[in-house]
């Protein structure tokens, strides 16, 4: 460091100091102030500003107030490669947001609708608008509803809330993958048998509107096909899918699988064996999903677009609070198509990891 300077940073350290003794503050909250970092008061911040500028201080000053604005973001408890990825793409999106923006993160387990309902119902800040992805339970939708009514704004992801006016869903159309998953099987499956569908959750409309979209357009495009749901709550466990599929096996041969969530290593160690194989089709371009796709278990993988999902929503729930002026580039995630084909070069959680490091 030049004598010059030394100078200076002794001259600034000065007058850093003489702010602080006037405004009865220590010279480390002035700093802040002045880098505008969250820590200190209303109170303090305001007189800093006040004295910096009775002072003569020649530099751009922060606003003597600036509040912050309060935002949720609440997920199920879930370690799917999915959800694992969307929790990585969040993480990335936060990072860049304002200073004067605070996105608080909440993890619920899946089961628990008291809490879903008091963390939607109540905050200890004043709170402006939240991101979504939850259960579809009358419970929840009456607190959504609830802070709707107060001027919150809500955004859900990965699976809707059907019917609830004013909220944007930033998800892809759950219905519309279904029928893209019975459209693909029915072109493939030429000769007629039984097709096997498991849902993974009864209380997701997502799920919920997979398998009606799927049902839908097996049974008007491609009647040699019949449709059977096997389980309508497999909660992603593997044992439950393998214990469901080998019982439908049991009486007899099927032609096609879908599987509307994961726990698909069950599945595969269920069709061990199974002859002819059935032709199968899952969500997710999951790490044990590009396995199957490149030995040829399974032949589709329908992916959700989990960074697309993360990055949209905070885009629209940013731009509802009136704190950007851009309008929003996406209004849904649009589902991407995989097959042993066009696979990425690097792996599902490979990339994933990168982004939470």
């Amino acid at each position: 460091m030049t004598g010059a300077q030394a100078s200076r940073k002794t001259r600034t350290r000065a007058r850093l100091a003489d702010i602080a003794r006037v405004a009865g503050v220590s010279i480390a909250t002035v700093d802040r102030v002045f880098n505008e970092r969250e820590s200190v008061s209303d109170a303090a911040r305001e007189r800093v500003i006040r004295v910096a500028r009775e002072m003569g201080v020649r530099r751009d000053l922060p606003e003597a107030y600036r509040p912050i604005t309060h935002l949720d973001l609440i997920l199920p408890q879930n370690d799917s490669p999915f959800f694992v990825r969307l929790r990585a793409a969040f993480r990335d999106g936060i990072a860049m947001l304002d200073r004067g923006i605070a996105m608080h993160r909440h993890i619920l387990a899946v089961e628990d609708t008291a809490s879903f309902v008091r963390l939607i119902s109540e905050t200890s800040y004043a709170r402006k608008g939240m991101i979504l992805a939850v259960p579809d339970r009358p419970e929840i939708r009456a607190a959504v509803q609830s802070i709707q009514a107060a001027g919150q704004k809500v955004v859900t992801i990965v699976t809707d809330l059907p019917g609830l006016a004013g909220a944007d869903y930033l998800g892809i159309d759950n219905r519309q993958a279904g029928a893209t998953a019975a459209h693909l099987l029915g072109r493939s499956c030429r000769q007629g048998g039984r097709v096997a569908v498991l849902g993974a959750h009864h209380d997701w409309a997502g799920h919920v509107e997979r398998m009606g979209g799927f049902q839908t357009t097996l049974s008007r495009d491609f009647p040699h096909l019949h449709c059977e749901i096997i389980e309508m709550d497999t909660r992603d466990d593997p044992d439950r899918c393998a214990r469901s599929l080998r019982a439908a096996l049991s009486f007899g041969p099927l032609v096609g699988v879908y599987n509307t969530g994961a726990g698909s290593i069950g599945i595969m160690n269920a069709l061990k064996g199974a002859m002819p194989r059935p032709f199968w089709i899952g969500h997710e371009l999951s790490d044990d999903h590009i396995i199957y796709l490149k030995d040829g278990t399974m032949d589709y993988a329908i992916d959700q677009n989990p960074r697309g999902q993360a990055l949209g929503s905070l885009q629209t729930l940013l731009y509802r609070c009136g704190l950007i002026t851009s309008t929003p580039a996406l209004s849904h995630a649009e589902l991407r198509i995989y097959t042993r084909e066009n696979l990425p070069a690097r792996n599902y959680e490979e990339s994933s990891q990168l982004s939470l490091d």
